[in-house]
């Protein structure tokens, strides 16, 4: 989504386009106002910083993406194809690419791998193409509709809320399995769904966070965690129709609930609630084929579904900090387990109004510690199937907690290493200070910074420890 440089660089058919320039938007403070158009321009400068992956960071291996949007600026509705997608359908589909933006992208991957850069490829990372997400008519709908009421009926281009959406999701990952498919054999089909959800649809600011299109009702949340579940399972079968030897999995947010009174039997099970409810449910539709569609938690006839079951490969795990949840009454008979006030971020970035941070916490208001890692890398691993860490990292614009910070999330990691978790590898947040969404360029993640007005990259001395650690495979 975000570019830096000349202006052709930007991608203007993203919802997040659309959702971070609206100036009503931009005025309320839901969005920063950041654009995303004065990013670190990847899209022109790949081939150095692929080359900073490989010889400054000495990685073997490189999380990526690509845009849906800027692979297909038009709607491909009108392509109609079955549960696979024939190779005809394909190259219809073909006629409707950005053919530039095809290419350039089967550049990067190739330039992936000649550097020795094992490719794990995102498809859909938050964004969506705005013919089939238009946030701000999303929010126009639900103007007036309260947080327990239905989801209004008629909705067009609303993403996550339009069934349809796991059509154009099948067809784009087969087309791209079709077209990237030599030079990648990871894949990652979504990207943090029940942040999708959380921030998107219980958009509740200072508690949830947010994430287009911003809005808070319960109805719509557990439409999205369906449809989300659903195209999972639709890219997963599309890629491997194109490409038997690919290994397909999906990324999840996963945080460490704890209560927020560990002296309290009920705040203990707010935290299972939460963890059920925000780390668990995809996970048991990916890999089991449980939809738990009336979100109390049992697995009711019908809601299991042999066929939707072991839709991955492998697990993919963002991990930032712990959460913590006290309990308190249902927030709303839409969602039975919802039965707790959750507290993710401390005064920060995310959230510059909130608590005091209780004890150590990183610029953006996420508290640290790596036992969270350790944690959460177990739970995943419990569902049988390999563990990647996909994103750890810290906003740290002055570099002074980073080290430390490096050192005790890979000593946590090494420990459920351990003790049996299954755990292929590890990226780290993020290469380069990116676009944080909602926040802007206010957070800064990136083992290298960037000049916003010439792009030139700078490594943080941080950097010099990771790749001390991606050499020797150890702890630095």
């Amino acid at each position: 989504m975000e570019a830096g440089g000349a202006p052709p660089n930007a991608d203007r058919r993203s919802d997040w386009w659309v959702f971070t320039h609206d100036r009503g938007l931009v005025e309320d403070g839901v969005v920063s106002g950041d654009r995303v158009e004065r990013g670190p321009g990847f899209w022109r400068r790949w081939a150095k910083d692929l080359d900073r992956a490989r010889d400054r960071l000495d990685n073997n291996a490189i999380r990526l993406g690509i845009e849906w949007s800027r692979v297909f600026p038009r709607s491909t509705s009108g392509v109609r194809t079955g549960a696979k997608v024939s190779r005809k359908e394909l190259r219809r589909l073909d006629d409707l690419a950005d053919r530039a933006a095809v290419r350039r992208y089967g550049r990067i991957l190739r330039g992936a791998r000649e550097r020795g850069l094992r490719v794990m490829l995102t498809l859909n990372h938050f964004t969506l193409p705005v013919w089939v997400h238009d946030p701000l008519a999303v929010r126009r709908a639900f103007d007036g509709v309260g947080p327990d009421e239905d989801v209004p009926s008629g909705l067009k281009r609303a993403g996550w809320l339009n069934r349809s959406t796991v059509a154009e999701l099948r067809k784009f990952a087969a087309y791209a399995a079709w077209k990237f498919g030599r030079h990648v054999r990871l894949w990652a089909t979504v990207n943090e769904p029940l942040v999708t959800v959380s921030q998107g649809f219980v958009s509740i600011p200072a508690v949830t966070g947010t994430k287009a299109p911003a809005i808070l009702n319960f109805a719509a949340a557990l439409r999205a965690v369906e449809t989300i579940s659903l195209a999972n399972a639709a890219a997963y079968d599309a890629i491997h129709a194109h490409d038997r030897r690919a290994r397909v999995g999906f990324v999840v947010n996963l945080l460490d609930w704890r209560p927020s009174d560990p002296a309290k039997p009920e705040d203990a099970t707010a935290a299972a609630h939460a963890d059920q409810i925000y780390n668990r449910s995809f996970m048991d539709a990916a890999v089991d084929g449980w939809y738990d569609t009336d979100a109390d938690g049992v697995r009711d006839a019908g809601e299991v579904h042999e066929d939707r079951r072991g839709k991955a490969d492998f697990v993919g795990v963002n991990h930032y900090s712990p959460a913590y949840a006290a309990k308190t009454d249902p927030v709303t008979p839409r969602i039975p387990l919802f039965d707790f006030v959750p507290q993710i971020a401390f005064r920060g970035t995310a959230n510059p109004a909130g608590p005091e941070c209780p004890t150590t916490c990183t610029e953006f208001g996420w508290e640290i510690d790596p036992a969270g890692l350790a944690s959460v890398v177990r739970e995943a691993a419990s569902y049988g199937k390999p563990v990647y860490v996909t994103e750890n990292g810290i906003d740290d614009a002055d570099d002074d907690d980073r080290p430390e910070y490096l050192r005790g999330y890979l000593r946590a990691l090494h420990g459920a290493i351990a003790a049996g978790a299954d755990v292929r590898g590890y990226f780290h947040w993020s290469l380069l200070d990116n676009f944080e969404w909602a926040e802007g360029f206010d957070a800064h993640f990136g083992l290298f910074d960037f000049d916003p007005k010439t792009l030139r990259r700078t490594m943080r001395p941080s950097g010099k420890l990771f790749a001390k650690a991606a050499r020797t495979n150890a702890v630095p």
